[in-house]
């Protein structure tokens, strides 16, 4: 009896943690043009340009049908940034800042789509 109990509290405790990982793989893409500076977003959109640093920070220009934004990717943030090529459809997921009079995403995942 004991076993059907630890059974049923592990798949309803799975149950609630597979609801929450899948919630926030599907948080709602906002234009380029809606974005403001300290929000974490998901924008989707085509590369224009991509620039890898000599200290492997990657920068990219993302477009979308509202606007362009710059993406950094530093090399701390573990990003597989390998095989992104200029005209990819992307999915980036980050926080928005601005430097140097400008928005942009700093980000925490990139996908192609």
């Amino acid at each position: 009896m004991d076993l059907i109990k630890i059974s049923i509290t592990v798949a309803i405790v799975g149950i609630i943690a597979l609801f929450f990982i899948v919630k926030y793989q599907q948080q709602n893409t906002v234009k380029i043009s809606d974005l403001e500076q300290g929000q974490i977003e998901r924008i989707t959109g085509m590369i224009n340009s991509v620039y890898v640093s000599k200290d492997g920070h990657t920068f990219l220009k993302v477009t979308d049908s509202s606007g362009e934004i710059s993406v950094v990717a530093f090399k701390s943030s573990n990003i597989d940034v390998y095989d992104l090529e200029i005209g990819d459809q992307i999915s980036v997921l980050g926080r928005v800042e601005e430097y140097k009079g400008s928005l942009e995403i700093i980000a925490k995942e990139i996908r192609k789509i």
